[in-house]
C-alpha cells in the first residue's frame, strides 16, 4: 500500500468563551500518496492525539475519524467532536485544559491494521483563544493572595496546600518552578507551594538582608530548596534580648517587692547588716505588658495564597 501524508491546510477554533468549551476547532488537511499524488475522492481513516507537551509519553485526548477527500484530496474535521479512544487520560474532550499546557496534536492515518504518524505539532494559537478570558495576564508560577473560599478559586490557579500534581499534566507550571517547593514521587509528579499559615519573604541573594539564608531548610517532608534559594523555609526567631542585673543589698538595693512593666522583683532570704533580705529574684513575662501568642507575627488577615498554573 502507498504510504500517505498530510498537508495541513489550515486549524481554527470555533469557540472563545470557556476553557475548554467541548465544541472543539476545525482541522482541514490535503491528502497524497508517497508521490505526491493527491488521493480524491477517497475515505480515510484518522487517529487524533492531544499530548501535553511535546516530550510527554500518554496523550490527554485520543479520538478517532473517519472522513472522505473531495476531488481536489481535501477533509476536513472537528478535533473533539470524533469518537473517543480508550487512551485517553480524560472522559471527555472538554476535560481538555488548554490553559495548563501548550499542547502538541499528533495526527495518525490508518493503513491496513495499524496506524501511521504523519504530523506531530504544537498547537497554534487558534484553539487557546477557548481560553482567552484566561490570557496570559499571570504566567506560570506567580502567586497571589486571593481573597475567597477555597470552592472559588478560578480556572487556571491552585491553592498552594503542598499537593503532589502530575509534571506533564501541568507542564508549564513545572518548568516554571521545578522542584523548587518539592519533588512529589521523583519521576512523574512535583509539589505545589505549601504557604498555609505561613508569610512570604524576598529571596536574600547578595543582599545580606537575610544573615541566617544559609541555614534555611526545606518547607516539609516533600523535600525541595534549602539555603539562599526560593521554596526554603525559616521557622520563627526574634533578635536576642540581653541585659545585666544585680542582686544583693551591697549593690544598694530596695527590698521591696515590685513590679514594673514587664519584670517582676521580689524580696527573699535573711539580708547583711541587720536587713531582713538578702537578695531579690528579678523576673520578666512579657505577657504583662503586651499581646503574646504562639508565634512571633505582626496583626494580620487570612487569604488563600493560589498559584498560576
Amino acid at each position: 500500500m502507498k504510504k500517505l501524508f498530510l498537508i495541513i491546510a489550515f486549524m481554527a477554533a470555533v469557540a472563545t468563551n470557556a476553557q475548554n468549551s467541548g465544541l472543539g476547532f476545525n482541522y482541514q488537511a490535503v491528502v497524497r500518496n508517497a508521490n505526491g499524488v493527491l488521493l480524491a475522492d477517497t475515505d480515510v481513516n484518522l487517529r487524533v492525539s492531544l499530548y501535553p507537551g511535546q516530550n510527554a509519553s500518554s496523550p490527554t485526548w485520543v479520538e478517532t475519524h473517519s472522513s472522505h477527500t473531495d476531488f481536489s484530496g481535501c477533509f476536513g474535521i472537528s478535533v473533539g467532536k470524533g469518537e473517543r479512544d480508550n487512551n485517553s487520560l480524560v472522559a471527555e474532550y472538554a476535560d481538555v485544559n488548554f490553559a495548563a499546557v501548550y499542547y502538541w496534536m499528533k495526527i495518525e492515518i490508518l493503513e491496513g491494521d495499524s496506524y501511521r504518524e504523519v504530523s506531530y505539532s504544537q498547537l497554534p494559537s487558534s484553539p487557546y483563544s477557548e481560553v482567552s478570558h484566561n490570557a496570559i495576564l499571570f504566567p506560570a508560577g506567580v502567586i497571589v493572595p486571593f481573597a475567597g473560599e477555597v470552592e472559588q478559586i478560578p480556572v487556571g490557579w491552585m491553592l498552594c496546600d503542598g499537593s503532589q500534581i502530575s509534571r506533564s499534566e501541568y507542564a508549564n507550571l513545572y518548568n516554571a518552578i521545578g522542584v523548587c517547593w518539592g519533588v512529589g514521587d521523583g519521576l512523574t509528579t512535583f509539589n505545589l507551594p505549601d504557604l498555609r499559615g505561613l508569610f512570604l519573604r524576598g529571596v536574600s541573594g547578595d543582599s545580606e538582608n537575610d544573615p541566617d539564608a544559609e541555614d534555611r531548610v526545606v518547607l516539609n517532608d516533600y523535600g525541595g530548596n534549602t539555603g539562599n534559594n526560593v521554596g526554603s523555609y525559616q521557622g520563627d526567631a526574634i533578635r536576642n534580648i540581653t541585659g545585666t542585673t544585680y542582686i544583693g543589698a551591697e549593690f544598694g538595693l530596695n527590698w521591696q517587692s515590685q513590679t514594673t512593666g514587664a519584670f517582676s522583683k521580689e524580696a527573699f532570704g535573711q539580708g547583711n547588716n541587720g536587713n531582713s533580705n538578702q537578695g531579690i529574684r528579678l523576673s520578666f513575662d512579657a505577657s504583662r505588658v503586651i499581646p503574646v501568642g504562639g508565634d512571633n507575627r505582626p496583626k494580620n488577615a487570612y487569604v488563600n495564597y493560589i498559584i498560576k498554573y
